[in-house]
């Protein structure tokens, strides 16, 4: 490695700091190949370019859009031709379609949680002090508690 190359990489704890993530997840990173083998110093420290870097921001970006990282290790072998392109249009399509159906779950919690607040609020505003929560007697009656 040439001594100019080498005084712009950086040792696993300023590429950690500088990507945001702990030296152990970037060692994970490196054994599952979503990055590159690091190379050595002749004292056995890792040596990381720019790219290195780069590549670890793409992982969190990619993350962040839900993206598991075996999704993302397939994303990484490149994005050069229209079958790449393909493959990622498959995988934002199947994304968005587990997103519909968990925001549709979400909806419904919502509508249910808000049928049991407006029936909280109705029993505080109808009935005696000491009379049972109405929500709570309906979840017990549906366990099956007695």
């Amino acid at each position: 490695m040439e001594q100019h190359t080498v005084s712009k990489m950086l040792k696993i704890g300023g590429l950690a700091s500088k990507a945001g993530l702990s030296r152990d997840t970037i060692r994970f990173y490196e054994r599952e190949a979503l990055l590159p083998k690091a190379p050595r110093t002749p004292g056995g420290y890792r040596l990381y370019s720019a790219e290195a870097l780069t590549r670890l921001h793409f992982i969190k970006h990619a993350q962040a859009l839900g993206l598991s990282l075996t999704e993302i290790k397939h994303l990484l072998g490149g994005y050069h031709d229209a079958e790449e392109c393909r493959q990622v249009k498959q995988l934002l399509d199947q994304k968005i379609a587990a997103l519909d159906q968990q925001l549709q779950s979400i909806q419904a919690l919502h509508e249910t949680l808000q049928r049991y607040l407006e029936a909280c609020q109705e029993a505080l505003r109808d009935s005696e002090v000491d009379a049972p929560c109405p929500v709570l007697a309906l979840l017990i009656d549906q366990a099956g508690v007695t």
